[in-house]
């Protein structure tokens, strides 16, 4: 038992039908003689292909880890005691 398809080619440019839900639309793949479209996708990640191609620099260490994390929490508790004081929590 053979069963027969028939294979209509596709226009490279069509627009969409009317009827989406018509079985015989379809969405047609890209071929080998289609021609590339650079579309802003394209340029994006183009542009960013240059960073990932670029070798990272050496970290340098300014300053030690307790410090850089000592500064930030010592700050906020500072702030925090400064607006409990201020609504009358320690007086």
């Amino acid at each position: 038992m053979a069963v027969e398809v028939t294979v209509m080619p596709l226009r490279k440019f069509r627009y969409l039908p009317e009827d989406l839900d018509d079985p015989g639309v379809r969405t047609r793949l890209a071929a080998d003689h289609d021609a590339f479209v650079a579309s802003p996708v394209h340029r994006m990640q183009q542009n960013l292909w240059s960073f990932a191609e670029s070798t990272p620099e050496p970290a340098t260490a300014l300053y030690p880890g307790w410090l850089r994390l000592t500064i930030p929490l010592a700050a906020s508790g500072g702030l925090w005691c400064g607006i409990f004081w201020l609504l009358g929590y320690f007086r």
